[in-house]
């Protein structure tokens, strides 16, 4: 059976983690994108992060985040009967990718440089501002053989492939600090208590219910409040039965 997972993240740093991996997962697969001729969204997706990663500094944030998780994979590693192999194997994943970010000066610099993005992103910011007449350098490129589309669309996501890895190994981290548990919703509403290390709320159902989870809080205390699902968002309303989800609070 399928389920559906719901994120919510308690603070500004794990928002901007979700974002990110949000943006790539509608970037990772070019060539299927140049195959139905939806590289017009390529570009609006790719330009939105690239925004986003200048907006604000994610370096510093998973610098500390990364060697945070170096201290925690030492720590673990002098409790008895664990699994040396896989930590030290996860360790290495984590050194990898923190001696990268460390050499690196800016996350994507490289593709400032790209005249041919720098043509045409400030368009893209105007509502129907990318048809032939505003952008006939934009329109050639789209009339190129898919091959050609192909490694420059992979070019360009090879200068993020670092900070894609950085937030991959981060929201990992995160996920996985604490497993699903079975939890009661009565009346479809739901109190928890987050600690000083709770960053990302997760729920779990199964999907086609009826209704779906909100999340109101901070990092001291957070509601979920389950909403039926309705075309008119005028007639949304809470649930009244109990409802039975899965939870991790990591």
């Amino acid at each position: 059976m399928s389920f559906a997972v719901y994120e919510f993240p308690l603070n500004e740093k794990v928002r901007n983690y979700l974002r990110v991996e949000h943006l790539f997962n509608a970037l990772h697969d070019p060539d299927k994108i140049c195959k139905q001729h939806t590289e017009i969204q390529f570009f609006r997706d790719f330009f939105t992060l690239l925004d986003l990663i200048e907006r604000i500094d994610l370096k510093t944030e998973l610098l500390r985040d990364l060697n945070n998780y170096l201290l925690v994979l030492d720590a673990w590693l002098e409790f008895p009967d664990v699994d040396q192999d896989a930590l030290n194997s996860t360790k290495n994943d984590v050194l990898d990718v923190l001696n990268r970010l460390k050499n690196t000066s800016r996350i994507g610099k490289e593709l400032k440089a790209d005249k041919f993005l720098t043509a045409i992103r400030q368009r893209f910011s105007i509502p129907g501002a990318t048809c032939s007449f505003d952008l006939p350098k934009l329109h050639y490129w789209l009339s190129l053989e898919d091959d050609a589309k192909l490694a420059d669309c992979q070019r360009w996501l090879n200068d993020l492939a670092l900070l894609q890895d950085c937030v991959n190994v981060a929201l990992s981290f995160i996920r996985n600090r604490k497993s699903l548990s079975e939890q009661n919703a009565p009346n479809g509403f739901y109190q928890g208590v987050a600690d000083s290390k709770v960053e990302l709320i997760r729920v779990e159902q199964t999907p086609n219910k009826g209704y779906y989870p909100t999340l109101s809080g901070n990092k001291y205390r957070y509601s979920i409040r389950f909403m039926r699902f309705t075309p008119d968002e005028n007639q949304s309303s809470s649930m009244e039965e109990t409802i039975t989800f899965k939870m991790a609070g990591c």
